[in-house]
């Protein structure tokens, strides 16, 4: 099988090469100027265009600035590849939507690349959780200051936190809310370009999702649900060189222990998980995920 890049990005270099480098008999092909890894036989193109057009890859991943998602997505499935976009899948609705309705039509995968909770921490952590019980949330994904030049500086490129971030925010409200009934109550304002904010609640479950640009590191889950409180750390990108733990506390009966899982590459656990399905051909599942997830991001923006 054969995979094709648009684009070098940053997550790119830190966690999915490394992923994809490890399946022996798939060829990688990258569209960028900067070549990066000599050793292993990667094909190159210069120009994104020149890469869609010429490549054998059925699947393509964009990785490119917020702004570019919806023109190379439409372009690579009027040209017949599957494809996984970076988040955000689109800026809007209505571009998902679309980008949705191609798809169908042709009956090509498409995907948003966001891996946290296929890690097996937070598998076990949806596990341990009763759902009949009340559930209390509070995540926070902040950052420090970007670079001047990082693309989630610029409006003109799609940046800003809310496009950032609210990826996951949806992603949490899709797992714990489902389809049930939520209010909505937006502690940011929708011009505020390096915060966002939002208490999601319902009867059983109140939910807490905070994220930032320019403030301290924190990438943490805190879960309050019957007896137990469940914490974990580097929650939204899991480490993929050193183990993580889930942190229980157990206050009927006062007691404080960790759960302790080996390093993971959760970008191991995706890849395996889109080739099977695109060798499948099935693909309805995962259309409508896709478009509830943006019927979220709409309702929160």
């Amino acid at each position: 099988m054969e995979i094709l890049f648009l684009g070098n990005s940053s997550i790119f270099q830190r966690k999915i090469y490394f992923s994809l480098k490890k399946i022996k008999k798939l060829k990688i092909q990258v569209a960028t100027l900067s070549k990066f890894d000599e050793k292993k036989k990667i094909i190159y193109y210069d120009t994104y265009e020149k890469a869609v057009d010429q490549t054998k890859a059925k699947l393509i991943y964009i990785s490119l600035v917020n702004a570019d998602h919806y023109r190379w997505a439409i372009y690579c499935l009027k040209k017949n590849k599957h494809i996984i976009i970076d988040k955000p899948f689109a800026l809007n609705i209505n571009q998902t939507n679309s980008i949705l309705k191609l798809a169908k039509k042709k009956n090509l995968f498409v995907s948003e690349a966001i891996v946290f909770q296929k890690h097996k921490r937070f598998i076990k952590l949806l596990s341990l959780i009763d759902f009949n019980k009340k559930i209390v949330l509070k995540s926070n994904f902040h950052i420090p200051k970007l670079e001047r030049k990082n693309f989630r500086n610029s409006k003109f490129h799609g940046g800003g936190c809310f496009q950032d971030m609210s990826p996951y925010a949806s992603y949490l409200i899709s797992i714990f809310l489902k389809n049930k009934f939520y209010k909505i109550k937006k502690q940011t304002k929708k011009s505020d370009f390096d915060n966002f904010i939002i208490n999601v609640s319902n009867k059983n479950i109140n939910m807490i999702c905070s994220f930032k640009f320019n403030s301290n590191y924190k990438n943490e889950i805190n879960i309050k649900n019957n007896s137990k409180t469940f914490y974990i750390n580097y929650a939204f990108s899991p480490p993929i060189d050193k183990k993580v733990n889930l942190d229980i506390f157990d206050d009927f009966k006062k007691k404080e222990y960790k759960l302790s899982f080996k390093k993971e590459n959760t970008f191991d656990n995706y890849f395996s998980e889109v080739f099977k399905i695109i060798k499948k051909k099935k693909y309805n599942y995962f259309y409508n995920e896709i478009k509830k997830r943006a019927e979220i991001k709409n309702k929160i923006s």
